[in-house]
């Protein structure tokens, strides 16, 4: 593995560690922290942005911004199953 790819790894496992122990009493400040943290996510690995990685940073960002369904854990549980399509065949644990 090369250490971009391990670097990449670790910035998802890293997300998706964030958005497992994100908890706020109210959805509104879920969602502006989830959303901060995505776009941290974007601004340290550019390259998500292309190809498959951009499209489910869309997914995402319509997930927890555009389209909020203001259910906190369906909203984590499906942001996490995203982060983990980033990294295509990424076997790591997910919850």
């Amino acid at each position: 593995m090369s250490v971009k790819a391990h670097s990449e790894q670790e910035a998802v496992q890293q997300f998706i560690d964030q958005v497992r122990w994100l908890y706020e009493p109210e959805f509104g400040d879920f969602k502006r922290k989830l959303n901060l943290y995505i776009q941290r996510l974007e601004e340290a690995h550019p390259s998500f942005k292309a190809g498959k990685g951009g499209k489910v940073l869309e997914n995402m960002k319509t997930t927890v911004v555009y389209n909020p369904n203001g259910d906190m854990e369906a909203t984590r549980r499906e942001v996490i199953q995203l982060a983990a399509e980033l990294l295509g065949s990424y076997s790591g644990p997910l919850h």
